[in-house]
C-alpha cells in the first residue's frame, strides 16, 4: 500500500515520512509524519466487522476523556475508507511508554473508566458467546479443545444475567500508553465489541495478573460482588477463546503478526495449560 498516496488523496495529509509498525495479529499499521503531527494508518481485511464499531467507540470514549488515539474522518467524512479491498483508517498517534504487567493499577483504572463511559443494557450471554466463538470447524484440531470450550461456555451461561458495556476486547499491557504528564491512554480498538464486562476484566487478569482487579473495583465498586462471583468463570471463557482462535490459526496456517508457526502452537499450548490439561 502506498501510505503517502492514501493519506494524501483520502485524508488530505501531506506526508514527510512513513515507518512500518509491528505487532498487529490481524492488521497492517504504519506511522506517518505529517508536518508537526504524527498519525497512524491501519489496514484490516475487508470483512472485519469489528473495525468500524471500534473506531466509533474510540471517538465516543475520547469525547468522555479517555485517551484512545482518536480516529480522523477522511475528506469524505468517513472513519473507514476502502483501499484495494481492505478497510483503512487514520488515528491520532498516542505517544508514551507501553505499560508492562506490573502496571496493574493503571490498567485496572483505565479499564474501569472505559466501562463507566460506555454502559449497555445486559444482553443474552449464550447468544454473545456464539458470536464470540466463530471457530467451530477448528475445535476438533486436538481432542481436548471442544470439551474445554463447551464447559467454559456452559459455566458462563449458568451465571445468569451479568453487566454489559462496550469492551476493549483485548486489554493487554502493550495496548496502554503512559504519557509524560502521567495520563494513561488505551489504543488498538480493533477487537472492541458489546458484551459482558467480566470478559474485559478476565482478559486483563489473564494478561497482567489478578492484581488488576482491586484497581478496577476501586473505579467500579458497584461490580464487586459480580466480579467475585464471575471472574474465574470468565477466565475460562477467555482461555476458551484463545484455544479456538489459535486452533483456527493453525488450521488455516495463518501467520500474520507472528514470527512463525511455533507462535501459534505456543498460543494453543498456553490455553491447554490454563485448563490443567
Amino acid at each position: 500500500m502506498d501510505v503517502a498516496e492514501v493519506l494524501g488523496e483520502l485524508w488530505g495529509l501531506e506526508v514527510s515520512g512513513v515507518e512500518v509498525l509491528v505487532g498487529g495479529m490481524n492488521s497492517a499499521t504504519w506511522l506517518a509524519m505529517c508536518g508537526v503531527d504524527r498519525v497512524v494508518l491501519k489496514a484490516v481485511g475487508g470483512d472485519d466487522a469489528a473495525f468500524g464499531p471500534g473506531l466509533e467507540l474510540a471517538v465516543r470514549l475520547d469525547d468522555a476523556g479517555v485517551i484512545t488515539g482518536r480516529p480522523r474522518a477522511s475528506r469524505r467524512g468517513r472513519l473507514v475508507e476502502r483501499v484495494d479491498g481492505r478497510q483503512v483508517a487514520v488515528m491520532e498517534y498516542v505517544d508514551g511508554d507501553e505499560l508492562v504487567p506490573s502496571d496493574q493499577v493503571a490498567i485496572g483504572d483505565v479499564l474501569g473508566r472505559v466501562h463507566s463511559a460506555a454502559p449497555l443494557e445486559s444482553g443474552d450471554t449464550a447468544d454473545w458467546l456464539r458470536f464470540l466463538m466463530p471457530f467451530e470447524e477448528s475445535l476438533d484440531l486436538e481432542p481436548w479443545i471442544r470439551p474445554a470450550v463447551s464447559s467454559a461456555i456452559a459455566d458462563a451461561v449458568s451465571l445468569g444475567p451479568v453487566s454489559w458495556s462496550w469492551l476493549h476486547g483485548d486489554p493487554a499491557a502493550e495496548a496502554f500508553r503512559r504519557q509524560d504528564n502521567g495520563r494513561v491512554g488505551l489504543i488498538d480498538w480493533g477487537s472492541a465489541m458489546r458484551g459482558p464486562i467480566l470478559y474485559d476484566v478476565a482478559s486483563a487478569a489473564m494478561y497482567v495478573g489478578r492484581d488488576v482487579v482491586p484497581a478496577y473495583l476501586n473505579r467500579r465498586p458497584d461490580l464487586t460482588a459480580e466480579v467475585d462471583r464471575g471472574l474465574d468463570v470468565f477466565l475460562r471463557v477467555r482461555y476458551a477463546v484463545q484455544a479456538g482462535y489459535f486452533a483456527w490459526r493453525i488450521t488455516t496456517n495463518l501467520l500474520t503478526g507472528i514470527s512463525g508457526p511455533a507462535d501459534n502452537d505456543k498460543g494453543l499450548t498456553d490455553a491447554r495449560r490454563s485448563f490443567g490439561l
